[in-house]
């Protein structure tokens, strides 16, 4: 069994409810975190930075936006129209 599993299942005991609402919680908590990290952050085609929210769930953790990552997106989108115009 794996470390995840166990975690959920102590969750679960302390909270009262049964394992499968426990997975349930998990895999919504898991979607809204992906669907506010892929939303729409482009503007001219490119990634605005201030699109990027910092997601902070207590007693979880905070997630914040790699600056690095989109500035490097945004350099290869550049890169690549201007191969593309030339």
């Amino acid at each position: 069994m794996n470390k995840q599993k166990e975690i959920l299942k102590k969750i679960a005991a302390s909270h009262g409810i049964s394992i499968a609402q426990a997975e349930e919680i998990w895999k919504l908590l898991g979607n809204k975190i992906s669907d506010v990290i892929s939303s729409d952050h482009k503007t001219d085609e490119i990634f605005d930075e201030n699109k990027f929210p910092i997601i902070h769930i207590d007693s979880f953790g905070k997630f914040v936006p790699n600056k690095r990552k989109i500035n490097h997106a945004n350099f290869c989108i550049k890169k690549k129209k201007n191969e593309l115009n030339t």
